[in-house]
Formats: C-alpha cells, structure tokens, sequence
C-alpha cells in the first residue's frame, strides 16, 4: 500500500536549476537583484510583485486594497488558512461563502446571498481550487453590484484560465491576482509568490509593503530638504512613508 499513494506533492529539480542558482552564488545579487522578475507578461496584467510567499503577499494585497477592523472578507471554506488569517492579520473578519459541489470553487449564487447577510463586507478572494477558474466573470459582477473589490486567490493555478480563454492572473476580473511558489504548486522556488494587477498606485504601494514601506520607487517625497541636493536626487536618500514588511524573495529563490 506505502508503494501505490500518490504524492501531495512532488517537485523536479533539472540541472538548469542548479546551474541558475549557482550562477547567483557565483555572481549576483543574493536579493534584490537582477534575477527577480515577474510574470506580468505571461498571464497578461501590467504590473507584478515578487513576494516571499503568498501568505506574504495576501497579507499586503488586502492591506492594500484597504481591509481594516471591523471589515469583513468572504472567501470559499475550501482553501488553505493562509486565505482567510491574512484578513486576520488586518484585523479584519473572515466569512465564509460555500462552494458549488460540481466545481470545488466558490459558488455565485451562494455568494450573493452570503454578501445580503454581511454588509461589512468589502472584499471576495475566490480561490481557483487545484487550478480550475472560478466564474470570474459572474462573480466580477456581484462584487460590482455590491461594492466589493475581488482579490483572486490563484495560488493553484498558474497557467491555468478563465472560461473565456484568458490566463489566469491578467486581472480582468479583479483588483489583484496571487500565485504561490511552494514545491506543491506549478513552479517550485522553495518559498515564494507573485502578486499581478494593473493598476500603477497599487503596483507602487505593494513595493513599498513588501519592502519595510520605504520608498525605492518613483513616488513623490515628503522631505525635499533632504532628498535633492540642488536639484538633483541624492542617491543615498530613501523614505519610509508607511508601516511595511521584510517580505521580499531572493534571487536564490
């Protein structure tokens, strides 16, 4: 019997993995390098935030879209905890909304009525159960009506998409998009995650959240005294204009 179960997970280690890790030992930046880049062009959003996790990146996406205390976030019973603590850790209520037996994803008819119950409630994150889309559209469409932004949980489901042929993770029906690279999803890089959106403030503000909320990027400074020194920015010069997170991945990674 030991010999016949399939695996939760297996990942697959070919030899350009290592020779691109070792490149970095070798030569590189261990982070915050060159070797971090994204997957915006693949799935076709405009933006994308490399993240140390997904849990990581869950954290910061709500943080983002605004979740606070006393607001209440639905997401499907059916995911792993990492979905609803991260509206914990905003101080935010998880609710739960039930699934469609048939597809293992969040179901819109139950949560139309899930949203009729909780009027705090101010974001969906459907989760793409193994892979399989949600009805992004239909839910996009709730949200709409309601007033709640959709936050995709595609931590499953690289690659993978919608009913209209689109990939998975270009943001057409969301404010943002999250994948993980744990060894159990598609791409394994040890630990990791990639947020995607198209929306430039948020880009420019999940930087920011992921990286202790100091500014590195083109946003406009508080202190003009100190950043530009005759007019010219002083390259030592940086801000922290928000509380943030050491939540960057490696270029190991």
């Amino acid at each position: 019997m030991k010999n016949n179960k399939i695996p939760y997970g297996k990942h697959f280690i070919d030899q350009d993995d290592i020779d691109a890790v070792v490149d970095v030992l070798k030569n590189k930046n261990l982070t915050q390098g060159p070797a971090v880049s994204s997957v915006a062009d693949y799935v076709g959003a405009k933006y994308a935030v490399a993240i140390s996790s997904w849990t990581a990146g869950l954290h910061i996406a709500y943080l983002a879209a605004g979740l606070k205390e006393e607001d209440e976030l639905i997401t499907t019973p059916l995911t792993f905890v990492a979905t609803s603590n991260a509206a914990l850790y905003c101080g935010a209520k998880p609710v739960f909304s039930d699934v469609d037996p048939m597809t293992i994803n969040l179901c819109p008819d139950k949560l139309s009525r899930t949203i009729k119950k909780h009027p705090k409630a101010k974001v969906v994150t459907p989760v793409h159960f193994a892979g399989l889309a949600c009805k992004m559209k239909e839910i996009k469409n709730i949200a709409d009506k309601n007033n709640l932004l959709v936050i995709e949980d595609a931590a499953h489901a690289l690659g993978a998409k919608y009913e209209d042929g689109s990939m998975v993770g270009n943001c057409k029906y969301s404010l943002m998009t999250g994948f993980s690279f744990h060894p159990v999803k598609s791409i394994a890089a040890g630990e990791g995650g990639m947020i995607t959106t198209n929306n430039k403030e948020l880009f420019k503000r999940l930087l920011r959240l992921r990286s202790h909320g100091i500014n590195k990027v083109d946003d406009i400074f508080k202190n003009n005294g100190l950043a530009f020194t005759n007019g010219l920015k002083n390259p030592w010069y940086y801000e922290m204009q928000e509380l943030g997170y050491n939540f960057r991945i490696t270029d190991i990674q």
